[in-house]
């Protein structure tokens, strides 16, 4: 029994983090003129841990939506600091998207963070 429980535990795991993409693979169809949003969402207990971050899996994560993801829109689940964001906000604007406008919307147990960004000419 003990075994069944290990073995389920793993499989879920691994699933879970099988569901995460690249950005290049959520963004690559889109051509110019295109929005993409990218979405950080985060637990408010993790507002605070910013610099570090929390990787549990909780509600917290970062996704990518382009209208037509087809299931690869989750790149983290969980929230392993904001050193991360800046990167995937870098990579995007190394593959060509210009950061449009940002907006927060703030509810009772998340923080979650639009960023929209226009595909431009390379």
């Amino acid at each position: 029994m003990r075994f069944i429980l290990i073995f389920c535990s793993i499989v879920f795991t691994t699933a879970g983090f099988g569901q995460q993409g690249t950005l290049i693979d959520a963004t690559s169809n889109c051509k110019k003129g295109e929005y993409v949003i990218m979405e950080v969402r985060m637990q408010l207990e993790d507002e605070f841990q910013t610099i570090e971050g929390n990787e549990a899996a909780n509600l917290s994560r970062i996704a990518v939506f382009t209208g037509e993801n087809k299931d690869n829109e989750l790149l983290s689940k969980g929230f392993s600091g904001y050193n991360q964001v800046v990167q995937y906000l870098n990579q995007l604007e190394n593959i060509g998207f210009v950061l449009d406008q940002t907006y927060s919307i703030k509810g009772n147990s998340l923080l979650i963070t639009h960023y929209v960004f226009r595909k431009q000419k390379r």
